[in-house]
Protein backbone atom coordinates (compact mmCIF):
# COMPACT_ATOMS: atom_id res chain seq x y z
CA UNK A 1 0.00 0.00 0.00
CA UNK A 2 1.47 3.33 -1.10
CA UNK A 3 1.33 6.25 1.28
CA UNK A 4 -0.51 9.16 -0.30
CA UNK A 5 1.00 11.80 1.99
CA UNK A 6 3.55 14.02 0.34
CA UNK A 7 7.15 13.61 1.43
CA UNK A 8 8.35 15.77 4.33
CA UNK A 9 11.35 17.17 2.40
CA UNK A 10 9.66 19.49 -0.07
CA UNK A 11 11.60 20.07 -3.24
CA UNK A 12 10.75 22.95 -5.58
CA UNK A 13 8.88 20.68 -7.98
CA UNK A 14 6.83 19.04 -5.22
CA UNK A 15 5.85 22.43 -3.78
CA UNK A 16 4.76 23.60 -7.23
CA UNK A 17 2.65 20.50 -7.72
CA UNK A 18 1.14 20.87 -4.23
CA UNK A 19 0.01 24.43 -4.97
CA UNK A 20 -2.59 23.12 -7.35
CA UNK A 21 -4.07 20.45 -5.09
CA UNK A 22 -7.54 19.42 -6.22
CA UNK A 23 -10.24 19.13 -3.55
CA UNK A 24 -9.91 15.33 -3.46
CA UNK A 25 -6.22 15.58 -2.58
CA UNK A 26 -7.02 18.19 0.07
CA UNK A 27 -9.66 15.90 1.57
CA UNK A 28 -7.12 13.10 1.74
CA UNK A 29 -4.55 15.51 3.19
CA UNK A 30 -7.07 16.65 5.81
CA UNK A 31 -7.14 13.10 7.17
CA UNK A 32 -3.35 12.90 7.49
CA UNK A 33 -2.39 16.54 8.22
CA UNK A 34 -5.50 18.56 9.18
CA UNK A 35 -3.54 21.69 10.19
CA UNK A 36 -1.85 21.90 6.81
CA UNK A 37 -5.08 21.28 4.91
CA UNK A 38 -6.82 23.96 6.99
CA UNK A 39 -3.94 26.39 6.32
CA UNK A 40 -4.12 25.67 2.57
CA UNK A 41 -7.87 26.25 2.51
CA UNK A 42 -7.50 29.45 4.55
CA UNK A 43 -4.80 30.64 2.17
CA UNK A 44 -7.02 29.83 -0.81
CA UNK A 45 -9.92 31.77 0.67
CA UNK A 46 -7.63 34.69 1.46
CA UNK A 47 -6.20 34.59 -2.06
CA UNK A 48 -9.72 34.53 -3.54
CA UNK A 49 -10.74 37.49 -1.37
CA UNK A 50 -7.56 39.35 -2.32
CA UNK A 51 -8.22 38.69 -6.02
CA UNK A 52 -11.80 39.89 -5.60
CA UNK A 53 -10.65 43.06 -3.80
CA UNK A 54 -8.04 43.62 -6.50
CA UNK A 55 -10.69 43.23 -9.22
CA UNK A 56 -12.94 45.71 -7.44
CA UNK A 57 -10.02 48.12 -6.99
CA UNK A 58 -9.02 47.83 -10.65
CA UNK A 59 -12.67 48.25 -11.70
CA UNK A 60 -12.95 51.37 -9.54
CA UNK A 61 -9.74 52.74 -11.05
CA UNK A 62 -10.97 52.00 -14.58
CA UNK A 63 -14.30 53.66 -13.80
CA UNK A 64 -12.53 56.73 -12.38
CA UNK A 65 -10.20 56.82 -15.38
CA UNK A 66 -13.13 56.71 -17.80
CA UNK A 67 -14.98 59.35 -15.77
CA UNK A 68 -11.91 61.59 -15.74
CA UNK A 69 -11.44 61.15 -19.50
CA UNK A 70 -15.07 62.20 -20.04
CA UNK A 71 -14.66 65.14 -17.67
CA UNK A 72 -11.44 66.18 -19.41
CA UNK A 73 -13.17 66.01 -22.79
CA UNK A 74 -16.07 68.11 -21.50
CA UNK A 75 -13.71 70.64 -19.93
CA UNK A 76 -11.66 70.77 -23.12
CA UNK A 77 -14.81 71.50 -25.13
CA UNK A 78 -15.78 74.24 -22.65
CA UNK A 79 -12.28 75.69 -22.82
CA UNK A 80 -12.42 75.77 -26.61
CA UNK A 81 -15.80 77.50 -26.44
CA UNK A 82 -14.46 80.05 -23.95
CA UNK A 83 -11.38 80.66 -26.07
CA UNK A 84 -13.59 81.25 -29.11
CA UNK A 85 -15.78 83.59 -27.06
CA UNK A 86 -12.67 85.39 -25.84
CA UNK A 87 -11.50 85.90 -29.43
CA UNK A 88 -14.89 87.35 -30.41
CA UNK A 89 -14.93 89.57 -27.32
CA UNK A 90 -11.39 90.74 -28.01
CA UNK A 91 -12.26 91.57 -31.62
CA UNK A 92 -15.44 93.36 -30.52
CA UNK A 93 -13.48 95.26 -27.88
CA UNK A 94 -10.95 96.36 -30.51
CA UNK A 95 -13.75 97.50 -32.82
CA UNK A 96 -15.43 99.43 -29.98
CA UNK A 97 -12.13 101.09 -29.04
CA UNK A 98 -11.70 102.21 -32.65
CA UNK A 99 -15.24 103.60 -32.67
CA UNK A 100 -14.57 105.38 -29.41
CA UNK A 101 -11.34 106.81 -30.83
CA UNK A 102 -13.22 108.14 -33.87
CA UNK A 103 -15.94 109.61 -31.67
CA UNK A 104 -13.35 111.33 -29.48
CA UNK A 105 -11.67 112.73 -32.60
CA UNK A 106 -15.02 114.03 -33.87
CA UNK A 107 -15.77 115.63 -30.51
CA UNK A 108 -12.35 117.30 -30.49
CA UNK A 109 -12.92 118.53 -34.03
CA UNK A 110 -16.36 119.87 -33.09
CA UNK A 111 -14.89 121.53 -30.00
CA UNK A 112 -12.22 123.15 -32.16
CA UNK A 113 -14.84 124.32 -34.65
CA UNK A 114 -17.01 125.56 -31.80
CA UNK A 115 -14.07 127.49 -30.32
CA UNK A 116 -13.28 129.03 -33.71
CA UNK A 117 -16.94 129.90 -34.22
CA UNK A 118 -17.07 131.48 -30.75
CA UNK A 119 -13.96 133.51 -31.58
CA UNK A 120 -15.53 134.68 -34.86
CA UNK A 121 -18.69 135.64 -33.04
CA UNK A 122 -16.68 137.57 -30.47
CA UNK A 123 -14.69 139.26 -33.24
CA UNK A 124 -17.88 140.17 -35.09
CA UNK A 125 -19.45 141.51 -31.91
CA UNK A 126 -16.38 143.64 -31.30
CA UNK A 127 -16.42 144.80 -34.88
CA UNK A 128 -20.11 145.67 -34.70
CA UNK A 129 -19.63 147.34 -31.33
CA UNK A 130 -16.69 149.31 -32.54
CA UNK A 131 -18.54 150.23 -35.74
CA UNK A 132 -21.60 151.31 -33.73
CA UNK A 133 -19.61 153.45 -31.38
CA UNK A 134 -17.68 155.12 -34.16
CA UNK A 135 -20.94 156.22 -35.93
CA UNK A 136 -22.29 157.79 -32.85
Amino acid sequence: MADSTPPKNHSASSITSMKKNPPAVLADMARHDPKRAKRIMTNRRSAMKAKQRKKMYVSALEYNLERLYCEAAALSARLNLWMTDALYIHADNKRLRQCLHHIVQQIRLQDTLMDETQKEIQDLKRFVWSHKTSKN
